[in-house]
């Protein structure tokens, strides 16, 4: 069958295109991870690259010198393995070389390993070998950042992997029964509530591992691993399950169409491939990480989409096909969808005559009607999309959902037809009159009169009468006794 080539781009920092399913590509015969490493005793770092699609992972480790890669070319896991059964032999694949933080009691050494972003669910899975002399702790954060679960860790048993054929050779399982044989070496697991403890029989023998296969989304994992006898060292392999997402592109649902861009992008936008449909309009992603993705098209000049043009591809479990696309020739009318619904109030009870709107985010309105004696609505022809639905009982205040059309289910709308009341303004109060502290009126601010010239002393005739000045005497002497009065009450005579 004819398809598009695939180019993928390569989780590794400044990997340049990879394409997949091709001879000698990094990822045609195995998934399993590139390791790197840098650093020295109690300061190691490094990273873990697996195929596209999969976070791009960073470690860190306080092992003891010398941690390294080993070539896997002398010391692997046979594909006759439990673990080799999922995801193929790793011979000639590398893999991590780490150990205590000292070769005694009570100095562990603790590796973090760190996700870009959350793990797939499931289709991948890390090994530890090598697991006689020593004791390994694994624990994980959640995408959330919370413990995993014991079971979550998804320990799958333990197993050696020179119990199989064909199987490493030279000293490594040389000192151990033949494949098939009884008498391997295992270690004992023991679940907590949120640790799997692989514990080793204490001599130094071959092939002793332990596998994982978690079963939600990881977003740290870590690996604690201790002294028990002489100078152990573990090993650790990663690798995931193979995908595929494949599909057709036609025009008019009929023809093939050759020559169609396809873009598939990770769920944190990053783009991991991209495809060219063939003659028969096929194309296909092959090689990908277990994820969730996303297809996009890219639609040819002078034609037009049918319907979406990106849709999803769930490849977390299983290898994904029918991913289809459609074009066609002449732009098409927009897809339309009828909205119904009906309105009732807090207690159940319809709300006729309500207003209905339908307006888009912006606030333009697209549709409107109101209510039957049923409280029911229908808003025909509404072409797909994203709205806000304005209620509006009558008398009500107005009531907003948030709507997207096509519809699941008809609308079920609860508004409150109880007019809102207008505030009642709070009277002003009329300005009362402070009394003074001491009941007495207060005296004015202004100064007061003059005192007279020395007694006797006759006051000028100002040819106003004498009418004038007899009040102005009697007043002014009125005022002298007040004051009298005030200074003897203030206890000054």
């Amino acid at each position: 069958m004819a398809r598009g080539m695939v180019r993928a781009v390569a989780a590794a920092a400044g990997a340049a295109a990879l394409a997949l399913g091709v001879a000698g590509s990094a990822y045609a015969e195995g998934s399993y991870a590139e390791v790197t490493l840098s650093g020295g005793a109690g300061a190691y770092e490094g990273t873990v690259t697996l195929p596209p699609g999969f976070p791009a992972v960073s470690f860190s480790s306080d092992s003891r010198a010398a941690a390294t890669v080993p070539t896997g070319a002398s010391n692997w896991i046979s594909a006759g393995t439990p673990w080799g059964e999922v995801f193929g032999s790793s011979r000639d694949q590398p893999y991590l070389n780490l150990r205590p933080a000292a070769d005694a009691t009570g100095s562990p050494s603790t590796t973090v390993y760190t996700f870009d972003t959350p793990t797939p669910a499931g289709g991948w899975g890390f090994a530890l070998g090598d697991i006689d002399s020593d004791i390994a702790m694994v624990s994980a954060l959640d995408a959330s950042g919370e413990p995993v679960a014991a079971a979550d860790l998804g320990f799958e048993g333990a197993f050696n992997y020179c119990d199989a054929s064909p199987r490493p050779s030279g000293s490594v399982c040389s000192s151990g029964p033949p494949a098939g044989g009884d008498g391997f070496d295992l270690p004992a697991a023991a679940s907590g509530e949120s640790s799997v403890t692989l514990t080793g029989n204490g001599p130094d023998t071959g092939g002793a591992s332990g596998w994982f296969r978690p079963t939600v989304a990881l977003s740290t994992l870590t690996v604690e691993f201790a002294w028990q006898t002489g100078f152990p060292v573990y090993h650790t392999w990663f690798a995931t399950e193979l995908r595929s997402v494949a599909g057709t592109v036609t025009l008019d649902r009929t023809t093939p169409q050759a020559g169609v861009e396809l873009t598939l992008t990770s769920p944190g936008g990053e783009v991991v491939a991209t495809a060219v449909t063939g003659d028969d309009g096929g194309y296909v992603f092959e090689g990908v990480a277990p994820g969730e993705y996303d297809v996009t098209m890219t639609v040819p000049d002078g034609l037009f989409p049918v319907g979406p043009t990106e849709l999803p591809a769930d490849a977390v479990a299983a290898e994904v096909t029918g991913v289809d696309f459609d074009l066609t020739a002449s732009e098409p009318e927009p897809e339309v969808h009828d909205v119904p619904g009906t309105v009732t109030d807090p207690s159940g009870d319809p709300v006729p005559d309500a207003d209905v709107v339908l307006e888009t985010p912006d606030g333009d309105p697209v549709a409107e009607t109101t209510t039957d004696e049923n409280g029911d609505f229908l808003l025909p022809d509404v072409p797909a999309g994203d709205y806000d639905l304005v209620i509006t009982p009558p008398g009500g205040a107005p009531t907003e959902v948030p709507v997207t059309v096509p519809l699941d289910e008809p609308l079920d709308i609860v508004a409150d037809p109880t007019p809102t009341p207008t505030p009642t303004p709070s009277p002003t109060e009329e300005p009362t009159s402070t009394p003074s502290p001491t009941g007495e009126p207060t005296p004015s601010p202004t100064d007061g009169p003059d005192e007279p010239d020395e007694p006797g002393e006759e006051l000028p005739d100002t040819g106003t009468g004498a009418g004038r000045v007899a009040v102005a005497v009697g007043l002014l002497g009125a005022g002298a006794a007040m004051v009298l009065l005030a200074r003897r009450r203030m206890g000054y005579e």
